[in-house]
């Protein structure tokens, strides 16, 4: 067994979550890559249009934050992969982190 296996049994078996590691693997989890943030006014939202451009206030380039359940999770560079935009992944939390917030999420 891995040690990534054991830190997942050694954590979540006990709550009788899980029987195996696979069934753990096998969870579906939402993954959101955010370009960033900015705040309006209802002012300014009404005058919003087609072609409007909104300012995110993040410099071009910046790394995106990426959330696992909207959890941070780690971040990443926008890039484009086969004609989609894509992610590609720069810095990640380590895997006990991710593995404690799952249980406090399945509490």
């Amino acid at each position: 067994m891995s040690e990534e296996e054991d830190v997942v049994l050694e954590t979540l078996s006990p709550l009788g979550l899980f029987k195996s590691y696979d069934e753990f693997m096998d969870i579906s989890v939402d993954f959101i890559a955010e370009l960033g943030t900015t705040t309006v006014s209802i002012k300014e939202l009404m005058k919003f249009e087609q072609g409007s451009v909104i300012d995110l206030e993040k410099p071009a380039g910046e790394s995106v934050e990426l959330y696992i359940n909207n959890r941070i999770f780690g971040k990443g560079e926008v890039m484009v992969y086969e004609k989609n935009l894509a992610i590609r992944i720069n810095e990640i939390l380590d895997s006990k982190s991710v593995i404690q917030y799952f249980k406090k999420e399945l509490l």
